[in-house]
Parts: C-alpha cells; sequence; structure tokens
C-alpha cells in the first residue's frame, strides 16, 4: 500500500490538499477490489474524491466488474458516511459497459452499507432506473425498467441459463426486487414481454409476436410463478395456439423447488399448478413432482366448458393419425388422474351433452351423457355412458345405454347392451376385457338381431333388395392382428343365404381398414338377384363360396369366388334376352344355335347352367366359368334346349376395376342393343 499527500493551491488560487492511496488488494465482506487506487481532494472545505480499480467482485448477481473508475465532484464527508449525489461510474462486465453513468450513492460507513441509485444508462436500449443496497449479507436491487431488446440481453451472455430455444425479437419490462442478504435469495419481479419472435433448431416450437404478463416470487417457501399470455401465437409440437382467437392463456406455479438432477432432466417439485384455456377449460394440479423425464406423483383435476374449441386446439393435434384424429367434439367435460410412483392409480370422468363426429363420416355420436371410473387397486364405482344417437359408416345408431365396470386391468358388462341399427342392430349379453401381458382376453356372448336388407342397402346407396341380416357371436377376440369374430353371420336375400365365417378386421377406424372374411351362399333366387341390380331377368338358382376374401379401405383386393347353378338343383333355368346382351357387353361372347342377327327375335333362353369363378389378386382376376374349351376360352352360360344359346368369355385375365365399371354402367344407363 501507498500513501501520498499533496499541500498547495489550485489553479484558481483556491488552498487545498490531495489525497492518493494506492492498494494491492483490498478484501471486505461486502467485495474484492484489486489494484484500488483512491484519490480524495478538498478545495474550500469541499472534499471530492475519485476511485480506480482493476478489478472489482461484489456479490452475486452483479458478480466481477472490471476498469472501474469512478468519480464525484461533490463529497458529503462526515465521521459516519460518505455520500455523493451527482457521481459518473465507468466500469465493464460480460456482456454491457458503462461509460460515464450518473450514479447517486450513499456509504454509511458504521453500518458497512452502501445505498445506490442510478438511471438505467441504455444497456441493451432499455430506460428506467435501478436502486438498491450493497453489505455484506448481500445485495438488494430495485428495478423499474422497459423496452429491454430481448434479443441484445440473450447475446450478451447475462442470461443465469441457456435456452432452449433462439429468441429473434421481442421487447421486456421488469419492475420489482432482488435480494440475496437473506439464507435464500429473495425475487420479487413483474414481467411483460412483448413482440416475442422465437424458433428452435429442430422447427418443433416457434412463437411469434407473443405478448406475455406474469410475475415471480421466490424465497425459502420457493418459487412462484404467474403468466398470461394474451396476443400473438406459438408452436409446441404438436399444439398451435392463436392467444388472440383461443383467448388468454393463464398458467401459474406455486411452492416451486428444484432438486438435483436425474437422468439428465431436473427434480421438480410443485405445491400447486394451474393452466387455464380462455373460457374453455382449466387444468388444476397439486402435490407435484417431476423426475426422470416423467410425473412421478401428484394429483390432477381438469374441466372442459367447451368441448369444440378444446377438440379443436388441443385435443386433433395430439390425436393426429389415431382413429380420432379427424373428429370435432362437442359439450362439456370434467375429471380427475392421480399418479404415484410414476404410475397412474386412479382416474374418473364425467361428461354431458358430449358429441363426436368423424370428419371422415365414419361414426358420429349425439347426445351423450355419463361417467367413468377406475382405480388401479380395485373395481371402481359403476360406470355409465349413454348416447342419444349416433353414426357409423353412415348407417344410423339409436339410443343406447351402457353400463360396466372399469377394473384394473380391464372392464366388465353389467347389463346386456343392445345398440339399435336400423331396425336391427348388435346385441351384447356378456362382455370382459382383461388386458393380460400376451394383449387382452375377451369373453363375450352376444349377436346381431334381424336387420332388414332393404333398410341397409338403401341407407348404403346400393341397389335395394329385400332380405334378413342376423347371426350369433359366441365369442371375439382383440389382440395385435385385430378383431376377430368366432361364429357365423348368417344373411338372408334373394330367398336363399349367406354364411359368413372367420370374420377379421384390423384398424377398424384407421386410415385404411382391413377386412377379411369367408362365405358360404345357398341356393339365391337369381329372378330377384338380377331384377334387384337391373341385369335382365335370370330365373333358377345360385350357389356357391368365397374364400380369403379380403377389403382394404373398403375396397375389393382379393378374393377365390365360385358361383353356379348347382346341376341337380330343380326348377326353372331361363335366361333373358337383356340379360344376354348385359354379359355380352361386360366381355363375353356368344354362340350356339342363333346368330347375333337374330337375337332380338327372342325374349328369353333355356340354359342347362352358368357360372362364373375369379381368383381376384390386387386389379386381376383370373376367370374361369362352368366349363373350360379348347381355345382357352370358357363357358360362362351352358343352353339348353331350343332356341339353344351359349356365352363364352374369352379374356381369363379380366380388369377388375374395368369389370366393375361395367357393371355399374349397366345398372345405371340403358340397355345395350344388339344389331
Amino acid at each position: 500500500m501507498a500513501l501520498a499527500v499533496t499541500l498547495g493551491h489550485a489553479a484558481d488560487g483556491s488552498r487545498g490538499f490531495q489525497l492518493d492511496l494506492d492498494i494491492d488488494t483490498a478484501v471486505h465482506d461486502a467485495f474484492d477490489a484489486e489494484n484500488l487506487r483512491a484519490r480524495v481532494s478538498w478545495v474550500e472545505r469541499q472534499p471530492s474524491f475519485e476511485l480506480r480499480a482493476d478489478g472489482l467482485r461484489l456479490p452475486e448477481p452483479v458478480g466481477r466488474i472490471r476498469d472501474l473508475h469512478l468519480s464525484c465532484p461533490r463529497v458529503d464527508l462526515t465521521t459516519a458516511r460518505l455520500a455523493c449525489a451527482q457521481a459518473r461510474l465507468s466500469a465493464t462486465a460480460p456482456g454491457w459497459h458503462l461509460d460515464a453513468a450518473m450514479l447517486a450513492f450513499d456509504w454509511d460507513r458504521s453500518a458497512g452499507r452502501v445505498h445506490f441509485s442510478l438511471p438505467w444508462p441504455g444497456l441493451f436500449q432499455g430506460r428506467g432506473r435501478v436502486a438498491g443496497a450493497i453489505e455484506a449479507a448481500g445485495v438488494r436491487v430495485d428495478l423499474d425498467l422497459a423496452g429491454i431488446d430481448l434479443h441484445a440481453l440473450i447475446r450478451s451472455g447475462l442470461m443465469p441459463a441457456e435456452l432452449p430455444v433462439t429468441v429473434e425479437s421481442g421487447l421486456a419490462a421488469l419492475s420489482g426486487q432482488i435480494d440475496t442478504r437473506t439464507r435464500v435469495p429473495a425475487v420479487r419481479t413483474n414481467l411483460a414481454l412483448s413482440g416475442l419472435t422465437f424458433t428452435d433448431d429442430a422447427g418443433l416450437r416457434a412463437g411469434e409476436a407473443v405478448a406475455v404478463e406474469g410475475s415471480l416470487r421466490h424465497g425459502g417457501d420457493g418459487s412462484e410463478i404467474q403468466l398470461r399470455f394474451t396476443d400473438g401465437a406459438v408452436f409446441f409440437d404438436p399444439w398451435f395456439l392463436d392467444f388472440a382467437e383461443v383467448g388468454p392463456v393463464d398458467a401459474s406455479v406455486s411452492g416451486l423447488r428444484f432438486g438435483p438432477a436425474e437422468m439428465g432432466t431436473k427434480d421438480l417439485h410443485a405445491v400447486s399448478a394451474q393452466l387455464t384455456l380462455g373460457d374453455h377449460a382449466e387444468v388444476h394440479g397439486a402435490d407435484l413432482r417431476y423426475a426422470g423425464g416423467k410425473l412421478e406423483q401428484g394429483d390432477i383435476a381438469w374441466e372442459g366448458h367447451r368441448l369444440d374449441v378444446v377438440g379443436e386446439w388441443l385435443a386433433q393435434p395430439l390425436l393426429a393419425g389415431t382413429v380420432l384424429g379427424r373428429t370435432r367434439f362437442q359439450g362439456e367435460a370434467r375429471g380427475a388422474l392421480s399418479v404415484a410412483d410414476g404410475r397412474p392409480r386412479a382416474a374418473w370422468a364425467h361428461w354431458q351433452a358430449f358429441g363426436m363426429k368423424d370428419e371422415g363420416g365414419r361414426f358420429a355420436l349425439e347426445g351423450s351423457v355419463g361417467q367413468l371410473d377406475w382405480r388401479d387397486d380395485k373395481a371402481g364405482a359403476d360406470s355409465r355412458i349413454f348416447a342419444a344417437a349416433g353414426e357409423i359408416y353412415g348407417l344410423p345408431v339409436g339410443a343406447f345405454d351402457a353400463r360396466l365396470r372399469l377394473e384394473p386391468r380391464g372392464f366388465v358388462l353389467l347389463e346386456p347392451l343392445f345398440i339399435p341399427v336400423l331396425d336391427g342392430g348388435p346385441s351384447v349379453d356378456t362382455l370382459q376385457v382383461t388386458v393380460g401381458p400376451d394383449g387382452p382376453e375377451v369373453e363375450f356372448d352376444g349377436g346381431l338381431r334381424a336387420m332388414s336388407l332393404e333398410l341397409l342397402t338403401e341407407a348404403l346407396g346400393w341397389p335395394r333388395f329385400a332380405g334378413k341380416l342376423a347371426g350369433i357371436i359366441p365369442r371375439v377376440f382383440y389382440d395385435t392382428d385385430g378383431l376377430r369374430v368366432d361364429g357365423r353371420l348368417l344373411v338372408q336375400v334373394f330367398d336363399g343365404e349367406a354364411v359368413f365365417s372367420g370374420l377379421r378386421i384390423r384398424d377398424l377406424f384407421g386410415v385404411a381398414p382391413v377386412l377379411e372374411v369367408s362365405a358360404d351362399i345357398r341356393r339365391l333366387e337369381l329372378e330377384l338377384l338380377t331384377r334387384a341390380f337391373d341385369f335382365g331377368r335370370v330365373e333358377g338358382r345360385l350357389s356357391g363360396r368365397v374364400d380369403d376374401l379380403m377389403l382394404v379401405d373398403w375396397q375389393l383386393q382379393r378374393m377365390r369366388l365360385v358361383l353356379n347353378t348347382p346341376l341337380d338343383d330343380p326348377g326353372r333355368r331361363r335366361i333373358s334376352q337383356r340379360a344376354v346382351e348385359n354379359l355380352t357387353a361386360i366381355g363375353g361372347g356368344i354362340e350356339g344355335a342363333l346368330s347375333m342377327v337374330f337375337l332380338r327375335l327372342f325374349e328369353d333362353f333355356a340354359y342347362r347352367q352358368l357360372g362364373f369363378s375369379c381368383a381376384l389378386d390386387g386389379e386381376v382376376c383370373v376367370a374361369a366359368g362352368v366349363a373350360d374349351l379348347p381355345d382357352g376360352s370358357f363357358v360362362l352360360v351352358q343352353g339348353g334346349g331350343l332356341p339353344r344359346i351359349e356365352v363364352i368369355g374369352h379374356n381369363r385375365r379380366v380388369d377388375w376395376p374395368e369389370l366393375v365399371r361395367r357393371l355399374n354402367a349397366i345398372r345405371e344407363g340403358p340397355p345395350p342393343v344388339v344389331q
């Protein structure tokens, strides 16, 4: 340490003296200084001073300052205090620099405390005022700032933690107090952000022109954070929210504490948390703990006042790519979830006036009310699902009321259930589902009450024909391969029947449902069949079988079909001129005792047998008839009696979509004319 004292006259003739003090290192409870130099002058009883230091370390959050230069032209000096109202301060620290900034301070030497106040020196284009106190126990800083350029602030490196996004623009206003003098630093601040625009490298998080107001309180009881988003839009994969359209979003958390890191993520505890989406929905959480990348414990209650809004903004993005990904919701609902040891332990939900409608027209539900109750350790209270009406693939569904009980690993139906579809529908006498390690196990007893095919075909937009659809389903299997039905479905149609078996459905409400089935076809009355499809009259009975039938997205992709009129089946067998003409129009030829010129002279013809088989794979059908001919052609209609006629097929590899197109043209257009 060096000390120098100079006595003399100032340039204007006034008397005074100057004291210079050089200190290599100064250590104090409140600060550490490197190469500290001080100059104190008295001129005409008015003291002034100048202080320089190569480095100065203050308590956080100020930290280390270098190239410190503090000057005061008029010092208020007593034995107990040193104060200056018009000081100038220059200093440099990581991320900021002061150049002769105005400063007022008051050093109470007996108390070891320095009070300070200064206008905000324009750092990061901001404005406002900073005041506070420095003492051995720490620092108190009072802030009242506005117009802070967030991009410049973050680029300075002064942020306490690295942000997961890149802030491109935005302004901040901050007021409040930071106090490090207590055992746990205390923070009480109010924050307002405007024009906030940010993004991340992966494009999974972004915001544009976001406006946020909020507050932060931190102390011995943890942290309390409140935020309100009022303008702009954000995208956090998979959600996009436009605050001006959806309404303000409020988020708050209290009693927030940080524990040790686990698996690279923070261990967070919160006494309570709340999220509100405008007037449409809210979520409350209590006793929350988040660790290892998941919720370890907590009680969560939620309420949706407008499920149409909640569904559009929150549910649909989350459900994208699933069965419900294109579903519109409506109604009200509320519920709760309890989590312990990282696992759900209990949940319940109530809803009313609930409805949903698939945008693709696959299903719909209206006027639903009900409740579900599930527990991890025992059966829940009785649950109920009621719906006033619905729709599935265009078929109207009537009111139904399902009573069930949720169990820890499944559910059981408490009462028989009937779901009206047209004038019939599925009935369920018993149903119990248990989810095991190898997938769900299903105990089922039910069937399909007789349904009018006339109503069914009309609803589906098919040609109308009479008959009944009914069946008994003794067992249903559901696993990763989809839904399998152990039983037979009986379709009574055209005075005959078709018995379906081996039914399997995969991804029923997905993008491309897959249905597989086989069927026995028994004694269909051809006159009723051809009349329904307006093909021309054919009399006789038709039997056969279809195996390995597959529909993908309800479009036929594969089958092995064999249809014919059994030779031993009694009855009249006639085919009309129009039916012959239509067979010819879709690809057959005519041979026999009559030429094409004279075909139109006869209304109908006797035949011995007719039949058709098709091995379909994709869009190619390998066709055959009731007999093969030496030239590779095949007989579709084998004549019998006079006048005799035979219909011959010449092309065994048939373009299936073209064949279907021709059949539709025959049904919808005028009959062909044979010339």
